[in-house]
């Protein structure tokens, strides 16, 4: 069997009007289908660059396209991809002037002797490597958006996380994106991107692309991918953990859920989710907020399986039970 898992973000899906919930669901379908294609013939890395890319030309998450805004006004996103058959990987931060951020973490991986590079240094690599230069637009609308969001923030309507900001201002976009797959060599791959917390202070760098934090991958252990609030999957090595588990025996979806139980326990609820495949292909995840968009798409199945809430995992894990 080989397969893929992605994820939209975890998060308040529950603010979220059901128009949009269900446009974030068919574009997680449709990248579920683009990055099984690459996985037809290519290999796990090749599947989790081309759904993380497809993810950021949509423009209905936050990474790439639809990435969030600085406290200064800004777009600085971040990216890891990671090989679990050699171990290495790739990972940039904090690039503005970059269409896909995990196309050039996979540069980074291929071309060159390190695995994560920073800020216009990164910008300049990219453009040695033939990559275009082109800051990510900012539209009126996404001004307009932030101006409403700065406003709140400064008169102190926001607690711990934003998460009181995020229930004033549904409009609040949040959605890391991540892959993780498993090829038919049962060579393991992971990737994850976002454009990071909407008023962030300029330079601040999650776990998305600290490899083992925002992503992880090990052909002897499994892959994984995280979502959520970065300093804290960054503290609990978030995907690291969850790998460690798998290498022990732990099945994926066991493995999501002891990672996300560690995370709840030791900073609270609404804090994040995860993404996993095991060696034996099986797939898992787990989250502790309102909801976590994610598909899948394995050889066993005709067309992918998408859930966002709780009360439709079922549609999921029912597709890993065949």
């Amino acid at each position: 069997m080989y397969g893929i898992i992605l994820h939209g973000g975890a998060g308040r899906y529950r603010l979220f009007t059901k128009e949009f919930v269900e446009k974030r669901k068919r574009e997680l379908r449709r990248a579920a289908l683009y990055a099984f294609e690459e996985l037809k013939t290519g290999s796990a890395l090749d599947a989790v660059e081309a759904a993380i890319k497809y993810m950021e030309d949509s423009g209905l998450f936050n990474a790439g396209k639809g990435s969030s805004l600085t406290i200064t006004k800004e777009i600085e996103m971040d990216a890891g991809i990671m090989d679990g058959k050699t171990l290495k990987c790739g990972a940039v931060a904090c690039v503005k002037n970059i269409k896909n951020p995990i196309k050039l973490a996979r540069l980074v991986l291929e071309k060159t002797d390190h695995i994560f590079l920073a800020g216009p240094g990164a910008e300049k690599v990219a453009e040695i490597l033939g990559m275009k230069i082109e800051p990510i637009k900012i539209t009126p609308e996404k001004i307009r958006k932030f101006e409403r969001v700065f406003k709140l923030w400064l008169e102190g309507k926001w607690g711990t996380h934003l998460f009181r900001l995020k229930t004033l201002y549904k409009d609040f976009i949040e959605g890391t994106v991540g892959a993780v797959a498993i090829d038919k060599d049962r060579n393991i791959a992971a990737a994850t991107s976002t454009g990071g917390y909407s008023l962030k202070l300029p330079g601040r760098v999650g776990d998305t692309p600290l490899v083992g934090c925002g992503f992880y991958a090990d052909n002897s252990a499994g892959g994984a991918s995280a979502t959520g609030v970065g300093e804290y999957l960054t503290l609990i090595f978030a995907c690291k953990t969850a790998c460690d588990f798998m290498r022990q025996g732990v099945s994926a979806m066991k493995a999501a859920e002891a990672t996300i139980d560690i995370l709840t326990r030791r900073f609270g609820p609404h804090t994040g989710g995860i993404i996993t495949v095991d060696p034996m292909g099986r797939i898992g995840f787990a989250y502790n907020t309102e909801g976590m968009g994610k598909s899948i798409m394995t050889s066993y199945m005709g067309e992918p399986a998408v859930a966002v809430f709780p009360e439709e995992d079922h549609i999921i894990l029912k597709s890993i039970k065949k």
